[in-house]
C-alpha cells in the first residue's frame, strides 16, 4: 500500500538508487533538469501562490540606457529587481568574473525602492565587486546583451517581422547573465536571514526569480529599443518570448562548491533520485492519461534535441544523436500503449523497463528519458522540494571511537579505494584560489605555484589516508586522542563523522587526477538549476542557456497553467 506525503518519500530512500549508481561521475554529468529543478519550482510557486508581478519604472531611452523596476507581491511581502541598463563597448563584454563593465546590472531588494535608496543602489550595483550591499539586498546579477542575438532581434522586430528561427541559435537567449550572488557576499542578506517562512526561504529562489525577472527584462529592452527605431515595429510574439532564455556561462568555480558542501550535494541528488524511484513504482496501465503523456512528451523531447545542431556537445552526445535514440525509445513506449508490451514483453512496470532498455542506448538517452517520467506526477512535488533545507556544516565528535569511525568509512566510502595513490597521476593535480582570475582554478602539483593554498577537495585522497592509520590505531581510542596524534586528519573526519548516514554526500572522483573531467560535476549542478543546452568550450567550462521555454511573467499573471516547459522545441513563427 503506497503512503502518502512525507511518509511517501521516507519509504522511497529504500527504492532509490544506490550512490554507487546515481554518485558516478558520468551518472552526474548526463544530467538533466526535472521538474523539481529549481527554475522549474520557481515559476510553479509564482502561478501556485498568485505573485502579483508588474514594471514599476521603466526610464530607457532609444538605445535602452536606464532603469527599470520590476515589483513582485510576494502575498503579505513585497521585492523589487532594479535594473541599470547601458551599452558596452563589445570589447568589454566577456563571461569572465573579472570584466569590469557590464550591459546591465541588477539587484533583486526586499520592499519598495524609495528614491534615496535608489541612488545608493546605483552608486554601488553599478560597480559590483567595489560596491557594497545592505541587509535589506538579497541578490546581485549582472549581464551582458549577446552580441550575436540582441541587434538581429531588434533589427527583425524593427523590421515588422519576428526572428528567423534558422538564424536564431539553437541556445536561444538574447543575453547572457555572468553572476548571481547572494548569501552574505558583499553585505547582502543572509540566506539564513530570509527565514523558511518566506516565499524565497527556499535554497536557490531568490536567485531563480531574479534571473527570471531579468529574463524578461531582456525581452521587454528588445520590444523598446525595437519601437524606437521604428514606427512599424512589432513586439516579440509570446512564442519567442517563452522560447528565449537567459545565457549563462560557468567554469572551474563550481567544482570546488559541490565537493565541500557534501550536505547540499546529499540534497540535490535526493532531489533527482526519490522522483525517479517513485516514477519507477508507477503501474501506469497502456490506455492510461499518464503513459498518453510519457508518449507525447517522448515525441516532444526527440523533436527539441532534433533541432540542437547549430553547436557542439562534445564530449557529450550531440543533439541529434540523442534525437535518433529517443525515436526508437518513443516506439517502445507506442507499442506499450497499443498491445501492452515492450520490445515484445509484456510488463506491469513500463516506467521501469522503458529507463532500463533506454541506458542501453546510452546514459545520456536515458537521463531524458528518466526526465520524462519524472514529469509525470506531482504528487510529492512540495515534499520533494523540503529536502533542501539541510544543515550545511561539519562539526567534529572527539568522543567517537577510532573504531567507530573506521566502520563509517568503511561503509560510506569504499569507492575511494578505486584510486591508487601510490600512483603520482593520481594526485598530479591541485586547486587553488586564482587572485588574478578571481575564481578557482586548477594547477600541476608539478610546476605550478600556490600549492600552500590549496583547497581540500582531494576527498578519495584524503580518506585513504585516514583509512590506513586507522587500520593501525586502538579500536577504543577516541577521536580527540587519535587527532593529537595524527592532526592532519581533523579535516577529513570532521566531514566524515557529519555526513554519516547521509547517502549521497560524495561525488566519486578524484579530481586532483589528470583525467578528472570538470564538465560532469559542473553539468550536474546546472541541471539542477535547470539550464539546459549544454556547450562545452573546453573540459573546463561551458555556455548553458537557464529558463528557454520557460513561462512568462505575464503568463503567470494571466493564470495559464504554465507547468509544462520540459524541451520545449523552438518556435516557427515568422510575422
Amino acid at each position: 500500500m503506497k503512503t502518502k506525503g512525507s511518509e511517501r518519500v521516507k519509504a522511497l530512500r529504500f527504492e532509490a538508487r544506490t550512490p554507487n549508481l546515481a554518485m558516478d561521475p558520468h551518472e552526474l554529468g548526463t544530467a538533466r533538469q526535472t521538474r523539481h529543478s529549481f527554475s522549474r519550482a520557481l515559476v510553479r510557486h509564482a502561478l501556485q501562490e498568485g505573485w502579483k508581478i508588474s514594471t514599476r519604472v521603466w526610464e530607457m531611452d532609444s538605445k535602452g540606457r536606464g532603469l527599470a523596476i520590476y515589483r513582485v507581491e510576494l502575498g503579505e511581502s513585497v521585492v523589487e529587481l532594479v535594473v541599470f541598463s547601458k551599452v558596452i563597448e563589445e570589447t568589454e563584454r566577456t563571461d569572465r568574473v573579472i570584466a569590469n563593465d557590464w550591459d546591465v546590472t541588477s539587484a533583486l531588494v526586499e520592499g519598495e525602492v524609495s528614491p534615496e535608496r535608489l541612488e545608493i543602489l546605483r552608486n554601488h550595483v553599478t560597480r559590483q565587486e567595489d560596491g557594497r550591499a545592505d541587509d535589506m539586498t538579497l541578490i546581485w546579477a549582472r549581464a551582458n546583451r549577446s552580441q550575436r542575438f540582441f541587434s538581429y532581434v531588434v533589427d527583425c522586430l524593427a523590421s515588422g517581422s519576428q526572428p528567423e528561427p534558422e538564424h536564431i541559435s539553437d541556445a536561444a537567449y538574447i543575453m547572457r547573465s555572468t553572476a548571481f550572488y547572494g548569501n552574505g557576499k558583499w553585505g547582502l542578506k543572509d540566506f539564513a536571514g530570509i527565514g523558511t517562512r518566506n516565499p524565497l526561504g527556499v535554497p536557490y529562489r531568490a536567485q531563480m526569480l531574479a534571473a527570471w525577472l531579468l529574463r524578461e527584462f531582456s525581452a521587454d529592452l528588445v520590444n523598446h529599443c525595437a519601437a524606437a527605431k521604428s514606427d512599424g515595429a512589432i513586439a516579440l510574439a509570446k512564442s519567442w518570448r517563452r522560447y528565449l532564455g537567459l545565457g549563462n556561462a560557468t567554469g572551474l568555480g563550481m567544482v570546488p562548491y559541490v565537493i565541500r558542501h557534501p550536505q547540499v550535494l546529499d540534497a540535490w541528488v535526493s532531489l533527482r533520485e526519490l522522483p525517479l524511484a517513485n516514477a519507477k513504482s508507477q503501474d501506469w496501465s497502456p490506455n492510461s492519461s499518464e503513459w498518453a503523456r510519457v508518449c507525447q512528451l517522448l515525441e516532444r523531447a526527440a523533436l527539441y534535441f532534433s533541432q540542437k545542431t547549430s553547436f557542439t556537445t562534445d564530449p557529450y552526445p550531440s543533439g541529434p544523436e540523442l534525437s535518433s535514440s529517443l525515436n526508437e525509445v518513443l516506439e517502445w513506449a507506442n507499442e506499450y500503449r497499443t498491445s501492452g508490451t515492450i520490445r515484445g514483453e509484456k510488463t506491469t512496470e513500463p516506467a521501469r523497463v522503458l529507463s532500463s532498455l533506454s541506458a542501453e542506448r546510452s546514459t545520456e538517452v536515458r537521463q531524458i528519458v528518466d526526465s520524462v517520467l519524472v514529469e509525470i506526477d506531482s504528487s510529492i512535488d512540495e515534499d520533494i522540494e523540503e529536502l533542501l533545507i539541510c544543515v550545511d556544516r561539519t562539526q567534529l565528535k572527539p568522543s567517537m571511537t577510532a573504531g567507530e569511525l573506521l566502520k563509517i568509512v568503511e561503509q560510506q566510502y569504499s569507492w575511494a579505494s578505486r584510486f591508487d595513490f601510490l600512483n603520482p597521476e593520481q594526485s598530479a593535480r591541485f586547486w587553488f584560489y586564482s587572485r588574478n582570475n578571481q575564481e578557482p582554478r586548477r594547477g600541476s602539483r608539478a610546476k605550478d605555484k600556490g600549492l600552500i593554498t590549496e583547497h581540500p577537495v582531494g576527498i578519495a585522497r584524503d580518506v585513504t589516508s585516514l583509512h590506513s592509520d586507522l587500520l593501525l590505531a586502538d579500536s577504543d581510542l577516541p577521536v580527540g586522542a587519535f587527532l593529537a596524534e595524527r592532526p592532519e586528519h581533523w579535516g577529513i573526519i570532521e566531514r566524515v563523522q557529519s555526513v554519516a548516514g547521509l547517502v549521497y554526500t560524495e561525488a566519486q572522483v578524484n579530481p586532483l587526477s589528470d583525467d578528472f573531467l570538470p564538465l560532469d560535476l559542473q553539468r550536474f549542478q546546472l541541471a539542477i538549476y535547470g539550464m539546459e543546452n549544454f556547450n562545452p568550450q573546453s573540459t573546463d567550462w561551458l555556455r548553458v542557456t537557464l529558463y528557454s521555454g520557460a513561462p512568462t511573467v505575464g503568463d503567470v499573471q494571466d493564470g495559464l497553467d504554465v507547468d509544462d516547459w520540459l524541451f520545449l522545441p523552438r518556435p516557427e513563427d515568422r510575422a
